[in-house]
């Protein structure tokens, strides 16, 4: 992966809510480098298999680790519904025009009223 500072801000935060207080156990634990982490920390190349790692031990959202999308803790809440199951489903055999209609529909509905 190419130099990203936004990233490495990113692995520093990651990091410093983890439970790791010293770069060299982190490395330590994941069998790479003091140099490799310090070059993830400033925005510098990682493997996907190193920020696999990486994610999977601190915990955190891969897609959020490495490319800023959703929340640090997104993976945690990936669960959904039976029933947001079903609509993901039918939503899916809907044409383009379809699928905007049905969204604008449940987007029309009060959310007090959505959650009765």
């Amino acid at each position: 992966m190419t130099y990203d500072p936004a990233r490495g801000k990113r692995i520093r935060e990651a990091i410093s809510r983890g439970n790791f207080r010293k770069v060299h156990a982190l490395a330590a634990e994941l069998n790479v480098s003091v140099a490799a982490v310090s070059r993830w920390q400033n925005g510098g190349h990682t493997s996907l298999e190193s920020a696999c790692a990486l994610a999977r031990l601190l915990d955190v959202s891969l897609d959020w680790l490495l490319l800023g999308r959703g929340a640090i803790d997104g993976h945690k809440n990936s669960t959904i519904s039976a029933t947001e199951l079903l609509w993901v489903m039918a939503l899916r055999g809907r044409s383009a025009a379809a699928q905007s209609n049905l969204i604008g529909l449940l987007e029309s509905i009060p959310r007090e009223h959505a959650l009765r």
